[in-house]
């Protein structure tokens, strides 16, 4: 277990979780260019942290509504996680995290005039992946130094 940076260990969480490896990322050149995390990356790293989906972090009480006469679909869930840490060196601290906080998204069901057959798969992942960076995970990405080559070119040589 790395050491503590944060006296109080307000951020140890997020301190695990905030640096993204640049392999699972992708430049998108839409809505003005940004980078794209990939969301099975950020599950995988999610297990590691709490431990299985549905387990250790997950979601409940999904809604899934329709609107706009059915053409937009806003899922609301509660995302819940939970970590219990100990140092192994110095015993002397430990942790234990749990949370849970709402999360949610929306999506268009038409994609031109085709039914988006995905389109729940989407808006579930997508509020999930955006309740994981609430949590600190891959924060790097969020917070704009994937803008910067020099931090994406050293971050990818670790």
């Amino acid at each position: 277990m790395p050491e503590k940076k944060n006296k109080n260990n307000n951020l140890f969480l997020w301190e695990q979780v905030e640096t993204t490896d640049p392999e699972f990322t992708t430049k998108v050149n839409q809505r003005g260019g940004f980078t794209a995390i990939g969301a099975q990356y950020q599950i995988k790293n999610a297990t590691e942290m709490f431990g299985a989906f549905g387990h250790g972090f997950g979601v409940k009480d999904e809604k899934y509504t329709p609107i706009l006469n059915d053409t937009l679909i806003v899922y609301t869930a509660t995302f819940f996680y939970k970590l219990d840490v100990e140092d192994s060196k110095d015993r002397s601290w430990g942790l234990n995290i749990v949370g849970e906080f709402p999360i949610s998204s929306s999506i268009k069901v038409m994609m031109g005039n085709r039914l988006d057959d995905d389109c729940i798969k989407k808006v579930q992942t997508d509020a999930i992946t955006k309740g994981l960076s609430r949590l600190g995970f891959n924060a790097d990405v969020f917070m704009g130094r994937f803008d910067d080559n020099k931090y994406v070119n050293t971050n990818g040589q670790k």
